[in-house]
């Protein structure tokens, strides 16, 4: 079929593409010509595995084109897709513009009959709005189909070519016949093609988003239930996933819907299980929820932490997580740059910390707000953490799925001298696989070599063994010191090494100059001979290369240790983050002496530091470690002479940082840089950013924000406490603001239906301000006359005074109509909370005055100079040692301990409320 597709942006490259793939012609359009130059030169704006290379096979078939002509597209073709973005209105609802004038421009263009296919995500009365004004442009006869998109960026290209179901909204059966013919080479395996009305397809996935919104507000509010009853909400909860109707995924209580502004690629660093690992996002959400589909949502997972930063020290800590969130996003992404090259994508709604130029207050300001007067805090300086010296090779492999019998073990000599041939004959006939145990035992015990599982039955010694899977293949240690000496030849591979496979045999290889670089290729090959493996040496006309053919040490270096097989692959292992600030150097020393370079800057003697990776993933790591030792290093992207693909540049400057990693410079070169170094008399502060007193961290400008359009996932991080956290290039960013539910009732109303369940879902979040009123009202039995309650914390959020939706204006209003008087402290926001009630309070102009003669302190707001307060100074303050946590910023138990009354919310602390409460 002939076929054009009306937006590049990411749904409509991927269903061009995708299209030409299975025999169609395709036609893709784009407004902006400059991105159909790129697309025409082979260079792919968006990032989409496999993406690429399907692109290039079907340009180079002639079945995909791209253009700036639409009306030349359209009328080669007889079906046209529109794609283009649907950004949001400054009311929350879709901009259609984009929509209507691409049809307008299709009915202005077409020739013949004509099938209009609305592949953007539109509200639901878009195909009728489409064919109202498609019919006022033209005479011709035209059909509007709608046909909504399930793609997940990441897996876009499977999810087209794979659906688990394709949606068709049409009323014309020769139209459906047509996309059926059209869908019918994704869907052989039997998934179905569902065929509906206009208005029933455009609702599918707005009932998706709306049933998930009200499943999240009943989990809500049955928290809200378990309080008042004693019951738990975890326990609750789990037994209600149980049931195979219901299911786990996306059933948990207290976390909000939307509010999820990075895009998928973006990473963090986070830890569980003691384990840490840097990850994006669209692979972190994967992780903790693979059976998410294609829905939003938000996971509540167990003992995740990652690295936020403190606004107070500016010093980055690790952070509970209180939820991962995703949902779907269709609109103008931004790409906030700043200098030093560090960049992060997100939607224009999604907070930053900044300051402006004279490193004034800190604030909260969204990204589309961000100019050029803005700074922004990188993370700087992370501890190190308690990390292994020492790996256990073997228990990783048989982590990874290496089977036990294909492992052969060689015995320490002692072990194998104490073999008793009885003993092992015993163990050989349990294990019943040979014809004559005795001559299995016999080879055994004088070649002191069998099988892991053979081992494992006999329950001999393993230490001091080594491991191999042919009989006269190379052995391995069954662990691995993690040394110095160990990361720097890891160092050395990042930059210098691949893997290869030829059939069952794997070899790590380091590529060397042929005759520069002899003390490195003596440094890994002499590394590997000190630890019994064999490495070879090969010396070609153009490289000089160390091998180690090995299976089993492959299978662990790749999948456990998680480096890469060549350089576009390669990554800064997540082993690497908790070793000691000598092994990270040891580490970072190997890259830049193995594939780094010094050079003067104008001939000296100011010098700079450079590395240059094809893998961004290894470019954010890299940036990590520098940030970790203190260093500011500046990161640019270029494409070299005849490369296919972005190199990523690490660049140190400035003296002073030069002169702190002397030593990631090969030792023959080090006296001539430090001498340069020496020479460079005056020593001007850095351009590129700023460090100010008593802030750990550096902050670098913003030097512009770009707009692109953009459709897929965006995912965010709920940070209780600092509400923060690092993200790529260590950039920092604030928690999102939720999204208010209003949003959805836009849609229902634009759509002229009364939606009583999503009304149901807003009135459970309205209540929900309440909560700790209700706690507070039913401790006192529902008498608060004459009762004094201490708030800490007014503003809607920590680190702002913006009293907007703030929930302490509820609890105050409930309370003093209740008869209660109020006395409050907030660090910032008590003029702004003055100006909403005047003087119906008493303020504080210190926390622990707020607490003089009240009989009850309510939380309502967690800035961080709560978190640890002085136990005995509060018990001595109030009249009564009650605490209504309403934040849930202390642990039960330990306020108990401190001999206080204690409710949170959701913490099963039973509270009866009484009919003068209830009513």
């Amino acid at each position: 079929m002939k076929i054009s597709v009306i937006g590049t942006g990411y749904v409509g490259l991927v269903t061009g593409t995708c299209f030409a793939d299975n025999g169609n012609d395709v036609w893709c359009v784009d407004i902006d010509e400059k991105k159909i130059e790129r697309l025409n030169r082979g260079e792919v704006p968006i990032y989409e595995p496999g993406l690429d290379q399907m692109i290039e096979r079907n340009v180079q078939g002639e079945r995909l084109r791209f253009t700036t002509d639409l009306a030349d597209a359209v009328r080669r073709t007889r079906i046209v897709f529109l794609c283009v973005g649907t950004p949001s209105a400054p009311d929350g609802s879709p901009d259609m513009r984009y929509v209507y004038k691409a049809a307008e421009d299709v009915a202005r263009a077409m020739e013949e009959h004509t099938i209009l296919v609305l592949k953007s995500t539109v509200p639901v009365g878009t195909a009728a709005e489409v064919r109202k004004r498609v019919a006022a442009a033209t005479k011709l006869p035209f059909d509007v189909v709608s046909n909504p998109e399930f793609l997940k960026e990441g897996h876009a290209v499977d999810d087209f070519l794979k659906p688990d179901r394709v949606v068709i909204g049409t009323d014309d059966p020769r139209v459906a016949l047509i996309m059926k013919e059209l869908y019918d080479p994704f869907v052989r395996t039997g998934n179905p093609i569902l065929v509906m009305d206009n208005v029933s397809a455009e609702l599918t996935k707005y009932g998706a988003n709306a049933l998930l919104a009200a499943r999240i507000s009943f989990m809500n509010e049955l928290a809200n239930l378990a309080d008042r009853v004693g019951a738990d909400i975890n326990q609750v909860r789990q037994g209600m996933g149980s049931d195979a109707r219901i299911g786990h995924s996306f059933l948990f209580p207290g976390i909000g819907y939307g509010g999820s502004c990075l895009l998928g690629r973006e990473t963090v660093l986070v830890r569980q299980g003691g384990r840490v690992r840097l990850t994006r996002f669209d692979r972190l959400f994967a992780a903790l929820a693979p059976g998410a589909g294609d829905e939003a949502g938000a996971v509540a997972p167990e003992g995740l932490e990652v690295l936020s930063w403190e606004p107070s020290t500016g010093a980055p800590s690790w952070r509970p997580v209180s939820a991962v969130t995703r949902r779907p996003f269709e609109g103008e992404a931004l790409e906030v740059r700043t200098k030093m090259g560090r960049r992060v994508r997100c939607t224009p709604d999604h907070p930053f910390v900044a300051s402006d130029a004279a490193h004034g207050p800190r604030r909260v300001v969204l990204a589309a707000e961000l100019t050029a007067d803005h700074w922004l805090p990188l993370a700087q300086g992370r501890e190190q953490g308690e990390a292994p010296r020492r790996v256990d090779l073997l228990g990783s492999l048989e982590r990874l799925g290496v089977r036990q019998d294909e492992v052969i073990v060689r015995l320490a000599p002692a072990v194998a001298a104490a073999l008793d041939v009885r003993v092992v004959r015993a163990a050989i006939e349990r294990l019943g696989e040979h014809a004559s145990p005795a001559s299995r035992a016999h080879d055994i015990v004088r070649n002191g070599a069998l099988r892991l599982h053979e081992a494992r039955a006999l329950g001999v010694a393993l230490e001091g063994a080594a491991l191999g899977t042919a009989k006269n293949g190379t052995y391995v240690p069954t662990g691995l010191d993690l040394d110095e000496a160990f990361w720097r030849v890891v160092g050395l591979y990042i930059a210098e090494g691949h893997c290869s496979v030829d059939g069952r045999r794997h070899r790590l290889s380091w590529s060397f100059h042929p005759t520069d670089e002899d003390a490195l290729v003596e440094e890994v090959a002499a590394f590997w001979e000190r630890l019994g493996v064999k490495a070879t040496v090969l010396r070609r006309s153009t490289t000089t290369q160390v091998t180690v053919s090995s299976r089993l040490l492959a299978t662990w270096w790749l999948g456990e240790l998680g480096l890469g097989a060549d350089c576009y692959a390669q990554r800064v292992p997540d082993l690497v983050w908790e070793q000691p600030e000598a092994h990270r150097r040891a580490l970072l020393a190997g890259v830049w002496q193995g594939d780094g370079s010094w050079s003067r800057v104008n001939g000296g003697p100011s010098v700079v530091l450079e590395h240059g990776t094809a893998s961004p993933e290894l470019a954010d790591g890299l940036l990590r470690l520098l940030g970790d030792l203190g260093i500011v290093a500046r990161t640019k992207v270029g494409r070299t002479a005849k490369s296919t693909v972005d190199t990523h540049w690490l660049v140190v400057s400035g003296a002073d940082q030069v002169e702190r990693l002397v030593d990631l410079v090969k030792p023959a070169q080090r006296a001539d840089l430090v001498g340069s170094v020496a020479r460079q008399l005056k020593r001007i502060a850095p351009t590129g950013y700023r460090r100010f007193e008593g802030d750990a961290s550096a902050w670098v400008r913003v030097t512009e924000v770009r707009r692109r359009p953009y459709q897929g996932w965006v995912y965010s991080l709920e940070v209780p406490g600092p509400e923060t956290f690092v993200t790529t290039g260590g950039l920092v960013v604030h928690n999102c603001f939720p999204k208010d539910v209003d949003a959805l009732g836009y849609t229902g109303k634009n759509a002229g239906m009364d939606l009583k369940l999503l009304a149901a879902t807003n009135e459970v979040n309205r209540t929900q301000k309440r909560v700790l009123f209700d706690k507070i009202s039913a401790r006192f039995g529902g008498d608060l006359k004459g009762k004094r309650i201490a708030i800490w914390g007014l503003a809607f959020k920590p680190r702002t005074d913006d009293m907007r939706e703030a929930p302490s204006l509820t609890v105050i209003g409930l309370l003093l109509e209740a008869g209660a008087t109020v006395h409050a402290y907030d660090p910032a926001a008590t003029e702004t909370t003055r100006a909403v009630l005047g003087d119906r309070i008493q303020y504080a102009q210190k926390q622990y005055r707020a607490l003089e003669g009240a009989d009850a302190l309510a939380i309502c707001t967690e800035w961080n100079e709560f978190r640890r307060p002085d136990w005995e100074r509060i018990r001595a303050s109030l009249r009564q040692p009650i605490i209504f946590d309403g934040r849930n910023i202390f642990e039960p138990a330990r306020v108990e301990e401190a001999g206080f009354e204690y409710y949170g919310i959701g913490r099963g602390r039973k509270l009866e409320l009484s009919p003068r409460a209830r009513g």
